[in-house]
């Protein structure tokens, strides 16, 4: 699969973001109150940013294939994805860590998934432009590729053990119940350490490169994932459901580990209620 073209999309898309995060940081700096569009959610903000981001990759998408089934996270179809049996489409997260880029730390990035009818993803593209990692997998049981000095190269994992690794995990605890509470302060003391990050795309690129051991979701969206699993498998690691299940993007709650070993401590440390 030649994803070439989400790879110019998020790499203009990326530029325009980051010229426009380093902005925004320097009027924190100078205390100028930043400007965003809207509180679509409680708690949840919408940026013109996210919006302008989805504008690039949906053009891009849409020249290189006029009938292109798209889904995003700022679009109002994702309803639809569920029942959509379309053999090949695509799901954006056009700005994931919207808070983290509004309040001016730069973990965050853009993503493409491509899934099939079973909405299985089958390709990704993650850009995270403030940390300069780009990734990419263009197929089930092709590599993932990390770019280096304008060179793409195979990436691979990092496989360690519960007690070496660090596990990121979600935040806006008001928005999970108690197990995910439960689960957390388990984590907490099995882990070297933990993190809440707050971009999900952003942990999977992590996870994929070997820098992060493992993220966990109790309540995920299709879009913070779909890009992440084909990245995060390509790489070697591993996605499932909490009872090592196989999941699609419709799963709310899923592991990416860097592989076996720790996969299985995290499963059994789920399941030890």
């Amino acid at each position: 699969m030649n994803l070439d073209f989400i790879v110019s999309a998020l790499e203009e898309a990326g530029s325009m973001a980051l010229e426009s995060f380093q902005e925004r940081n320097i009027r924190l700096a100078a205390g100028t109150a930043t400007s965003y569009l809207q509180e679509k959610s409680p708690h949840e903000l919408v940026i013109e940013e996210d919006i302008l981001c989805q504008k690039i990759i949906v053009k891009a998408i849409l020249a290189k294939q006029p009938d292109a089934v798209i889904y995003s996270e700022e679009s109002k179809n994702l309803s639809d994805l569920k029942t959509d049996t379309s053999p090949l489409k695509y799901i954006i997260d056009p700005l994931d860590g919207t808070h983290n880029f509004y309040y001016g730390i730069p973990y965050w990035g853009l993503s493409v998934g491509v899934l099939d009818c079973e909405n299985r993803p089958v390709g990704g593209v993650i850009y995270l432009p403030s940390i300069g990692v780009f990734l990419k997998n263009t197929g089930e049981n092709f590599p993932t590729m990390v770019r280096s000095n304008g060179k793409w190269e195979e990436v691979h994992t990092v496989s360690r053990c519960l007690d070496l690794s660090m596990v990121c995990y979600d935040n806006q605890f008001y928005k999970l119940d108690e197990q995910a509470s439960s689960i957390y302060e388990r984590l907490t003391q099995a882990a070297f350490t933990t993190r809440i990050t707050g971009s999900a795309v952003a942990d999977a690129a992590f996870i994929a490169i070997g820098r992060i051991g493992a993220r966990i979701w109790n309540n995920t969206s299709s879009y913070d994932i779909a890009a992440g699993m084909s990245i995060v498998l390509g790489a070697g690691g591993r996605v499932t459901g909490f009872s090592g299940e196989s999941v699609n993007v419709m799963a709310s709650k899923v592991i990416m580990s860097s592989g076996d070993m720790l996969h299985t401590s995290l499963l059994e440390l789920i399941s030890n209620e």
